[in-house]
C-alpha cells in the first residue's frame, strides 16, 4: 500500500479538499492516459476524468480503502471511456472488455514503455537539455530552482526546454507513445508558467 494512497483516503473521509487535490496530482495524468488508451481522444478522456473527479467529491465518502484505491480509480475510468464508447459505437465495447481483465497492471505496462521510449529518445539530446527535462519533470523541480542549480537564468531554462520538446516532439512522429507522454509534459510546461 501507497502512504499517499492512505493520505488521500484519510482526507477525503473527512471530507478534507486536500484530499481532493492529491488525488488529482498524484492520479490526473495517469487517468486521462489510460482514458486515452480507450477513447483515442485525449480531449474526452480529460473530460471523464474531471467530471469522474467532481462526482467523487460530490458524493458522500464511501469507504475508499487505500488498498484498493488505485484498482478502483483506474477501473472506474476504463468503465466510463467503455460507456462513453457504446454511445459511439456499441458493439467495440465487446471486443476491448477482453483485453481489460487488468486495468491497472496494463496501465503499468504501457507507462513502462512510454517512459522506455522517453529515456531512449532523451538520450539523444544534449546533455544540457537532459538534465533540464529530467530535473524538471522526473524531479519535479521549479524553473527557478532549475537555473539556480545549474547557474543559468529561468528564460535560458525556458528556451533549452522548449527546443528539447521540439525535437522530441519531431522525433514522435512515429511513436504514439511518446507523442501522448509529450502531449502531458507541454501540458504541465503551461501549467508551470
Amino acid at each position: 500500500m501507497r502512504p499517499i494512497d492512505q493520505e488521500i483516503c484519510s482526507l477525503l473521509k473527512v471530507r478534507k479538499i486536500g484530499g481532493m487535490e492529491l488525488l488529482f496530482r498524484e492520479y490526473y495524468k495517469p487517468l486521462v492516459v489510460w482514458a486515452t488508451t480507450f477513447l483515442h481522444d485525449t480531449q474526452r478522456a480529460e473530460d471523464i476524468v474531471q467530471d469522474f473527479f467532481v462526482k467523487l467529491w460530490e458524493k458522500p465518502y464511501s469507504a475508499l480503502l487505500p488498498e484498493t484505491l488505485k484498482s478502483y480509480l483506474f477501473t472506474s475510468i476504463r468503465n466510463l471511456a467503455l460507456n462513453q464508447l457504446d454511445k459511439i459505437d456499441p458493439l467495440r465495447r465487446a471486443c476491448d472488455v477482453a483485453y481489460c481483465d487488468s486495468p491497472w497492471n496494463e496501465y503499468d505496462n504501457f507507462e513502462d514503455e512510454v517512459f522506455r521510449s522517453v529515456e531512449e529518445e532523451l538520450e539523444k539530446l544534449t546533455p544540457r537539455a537532459q538534465d533540464v527535462i529530467r530535473k524538471i519533470y522526473l524531479e519535479g523541480m521549479k524553473y527557478k530552482d532549475v537555473a539556480d542549480e545549474l547557474g543559468i537564468s529561468v528564460a535560458t531554462v525556458n528556451s533549452i526546454l522548449v527546443r528539447a520538446l521540439k525535437k522530441l516532439r519531431q522525433r514522435s512522429d512515429n511513436n504514439d507513445k511518446l507523442a501522448i507522454y509529450l502531449f502531458f509534459l507541454e501540458k504541465s510546461l503551461i501549467l508551470e508558467q
